[in-house]
């Protein structure tokens, strides 16, 4: 019987898992507890209140404080948890207003991820920032009007959204990635080339297979010094203030203390429950390693739609519900300048990492009729386990309507389809719309050519 579940962490995953908790139970105590003093945001909306696609910082909280007393639900923000007996169940906590302690029969640790940060000189200095919390886009939104020349340390997600943003309101943004091609965490190399030269054409300054080694200046940024990673020739950049977006780690220490195991991805380790290697105890979203699902192989990925997916499973399961999590599948889309840029499954470099030889079927595509005035190029890439032949993995750029083919792909992945099934999907058509063989058909035809019986 559960009587009492303490969340630890209230973004997108502890939020969920609350009111999934919820809808579950409605007699069940829940108490959440969260160290910043908002309610749940949302992160990925960050870099757009700096871009004034988002007006208001205000406007990126999903759960207004108010409302969790509507659901019976004791939200206690700006509240720190500083340790857990997990033998006698209590957990001990402390915030501005009070401190104290609460019991728990099932405990969720929703404690997300931080910034983690590359090994050069410098990073003390002020104007130098994460893009993690409502704070850091607030301080961020203030140096559109204060900075000329920016620089950003790491070309993933967040470090390109960020300085498309910046791009857009004037400043000058120089992008310094350590790998070969920005975005080598979500497409393989060719796409991402793609991705660059659109990118630069719209003013962005990009550094690729270049490792910055310092920020200069005094108490603030003055510059980057980078090297190039090939000729090792060093040189300064210009900055009035810089963003480092060199990815992050999961939030561990509390589930450690109690003896939760941790995984070799040094996220949390998770079961299809999302249950830990203690009973009645919990994780989901950044902080949690669960498994792949294609693979089978441990992983963790930053992303809303897995963090909310994961907490309705370990809600409903910590409230005495049997819900599975199906495994990650890794579904990712972002937008620069216009240009969508999807992936979801594996890429040539997770099928190498995971020892999965793969058929790929790429095609440049046109998203209408080639008679129709308007269509937009497309690149689409799959990829099918040469094996099994069952789709794993695909890879869109263009400007139109990539990332809704994208969802197709990964309803493939998940159903389990081969080239040939994927090649008889049939795709609407209408001239103003799409063309009557879709990108998507054609480069599954491609791949089942390469996959001889």
């Amino acid at each position: 019987m559960v009587d009492h579940i303490v969340v630890v962490g209230c973004n997108a995953a502890g939020a969920t898992a609350a009111m999934q908790a919820r809808k579950f139970s409605r007699k069940v105590g829940i108490t959440i507890f969260n160290e910043e003093p908002y309610s749940q945001y949302s992160r990925c909306g960050l870099p757009y209140t700096i871009s004034g696609k988002v007006r208001a910082l205000e406007d990126l909280v999903l759960t207004p404080p108010e409302s969790w007393s509507g659901m019976s639900i004791d939200a206690r923000l700006g509240t720190t948890v500083t340790d857990i007996d997990h033998s006698s169940r209590t957990v001990k906590y402390r915030g501005k207003s009070d401190s104290g302690a609460t019991p728990y029969d099932s405990l969720i640790f929703a404690t997300g991820a931080k910034n983690s940060d590359p090994p050069m000189r410098g990073l003390n200095k002020r104007r130098v920032y994460g893009l993690r919390t409502l704070e850091d886009a607030r301080a961020l939104a203030d140096e559109v009007t204060k900075s000329k020349n920016l620089v950003i340390i790491g070309g993933g997600l967040v470090g390109m959204e960020a300085a498309e943003a910046f791009c857009e309101r004037g400043v000058h943004v120089t992008v310094v990635e350590f790998l070969p091609n920005v975005l080598l965490a979500m497409v393989d190399p060719d796409m991402a080339e793609i991705v660059e030269t659109h990118c630069r054409e719209h003013g962005l300054e990009i550094l690729t297979n270049t490792a910055a080694q310092e920020i200069l200046g005094e108490s603030s940024p003055r510059g980057v010094r980078v090297a190039d990673r090939s000729s090792r020739e060093s040189r300064d950049i210009a900055a009035d203030a810089v963003i480092v977006a060199t990815g992050v780690r999961p939030v561990t220490e509390l589930a450690q203390k109690i003896g939760v195991e941790i995984g070799v991805t040094r996220g949390i380790k998770t079961n299809d429950h999302m249950m830990t290697n203690l009973n009645d105890v919990y994780a989901c979203g950044d902080c949690a390693e669960n498994f792949d699902f294609v693979t089978h192989e441990p992983m963790t990925m930053g992303l809303g739609t897995i963090a909310v997916r994961q907490a309705r499973v370990a809600g409903i399961n910590a409230a005495g519900g049997d819900e599975r999590f199906p495994g990650i599948v890794g579904a990712k889309v972002t937008k620069l300048f216009g240009l969508e840029i999807a992936s979801t499954g594996l890429s040539e470099d997770l099928a190498k990492r995971f020892e999965v030889e793969v058929v790929k079927g790429s095609v440049k595509g046109i998203t209408k009729p080639p008679y129709y005035v308007g269509g937009k190029d497309l690149k689409v890439k799959l990829f099918f386990d040469k094996q099994t032949r069952k789709l794993v993995g695909g890879q869109l750029v263009g400007t139109e309507d990539a990332a809704m083919r994208l969802n197709v792909i990964t309803m493939g992945i998940q159903s389990g389809v081969d080239a040939a099934g994927f090649f008889q999907f049939e795709n609407c058509y209408a001239p103003a719309i799409c063309d009557t063989w879709d990108p998507l058909v054609t480069a599954a035809d491609a791949a089942k050519k390469r996959l001889k019986p």
